[in-house]
């Protein structure tokens, strides 16, 4: 009889403990939803990391954008950016972006979570939960797995050819790595499209990724930095105004080709010896 009860127990141990864990798995995206959203462009895909408040209570929060990229030579780097933030009831926000070059050769995965502003416990604690896979298909496309609300789909885009080869080779470098942007003011904003619009059009490519951060400065300016490999390459106060935006893009977009030329230039003088 003793024995009986202790089957008895354990049994439903065993099943309160799946139930908790089931009601665990349910608690991402049900008052604070995170997306990654998927905007194609010519060679280029954008990722734009997002929240939505599906509460009608506001919410202080943190979020972190993680993505993994993984070359034919499975050799994986890592990235990771995050801040916190303030989402009113029913409000949808754009935290942050990714932009991939559609000519990549490998494997990246994007993860967002978002976490209560005072939690301290990173997997266990996030209450908003998105993750995409993006794969090379062998045939110049890319497979897109997206993973959220409980469905998976896949969707292939196929880059658009290089119309001016000359013009890549003329900088010397290759632009295959990651665009990311931090950004919090309109002005901010609008430099990275024009940084962006530029570093298009040049076709450059690379397999380094660039990070276009603006933080608050002074007073109530703000100010921006383009970064390489964690160092910056070239930082400014922002104004509005048009025309000095597209000065700073123009400036900031020649110091990273400089600066990856003479990454290039290193990389071949240290083969030589």
């Amino acid at each position: 009889m003793a024995f009986s009860k202790k089957i008895f127990f354990l049994i439903t141990f065993c099943a309160l403990l799946f139930i908790n864990n089931s009601n665990a798995q349910k608690v991402y995206n049900k008052k604070i939803k995170a997306v990654i959203k998927v905007d194609k462009t010519s060679e280029f895909v954008t990722f734009s990391a997002t929240s939505e408040n599906l509460d009608l209570s506001d919410y202080s929060l943190r979020y972190e954008l993680l993505s993994f990229k993984k070359d034919n030579n499975n050799n994986v780097s890592k990235s990771s950016q995050g801040d916190r933030f303030f989402l009113k009831a029913s409000e949808k926000k754009i935290l942050s972006s990714v932009t991939l070059n559609t000519n990549f050769e490998g494997k990246v995965t994007l993860v967002l979570l978002i976490y209560p502003a005072d939690s301290n416990v990173e997997n266990q604690g996030a209450i908003g939960k998105d993750r995409i896979v993006v794969n090379t298909d062998g045939n110049g496309g890319l497979l897109i797995e997206l993973d959220g609300d409980k469905k998976k789909t896949t969707s292939k885009i196929k880059p658009q050819p290089k119309s001016d080869q000359d013009s890549s080779l003329k900088d010397g470098i290759y632009l295959q790595g990651l665009v990311t942007q931090k950004t919090i003011t309109k002005s901010g904003r609008d430099f990275y499209r024009y940084f962006f619009s530029d570093y298009y059009n040049k076709q450059i490519t690379t397999t380094k990724d660039i990070l276009i951060e603006e933080v608050p400065g002074r007073r109530r300016s703000t100010r921006i930095s383009v970064k390489i490999d964690n160092q910056i390459l070239w930082q400014f106060f922002a104004r509005p105004k048009k025309d000095f935006l597209k000065q700073m893009a123009a400036t900031s977009l020649e110091r990273c080709i400089s600066y990856l030329q003479r990454l290039q230039e290193q990389k071949q003088s240290f083969t030589r010896y």
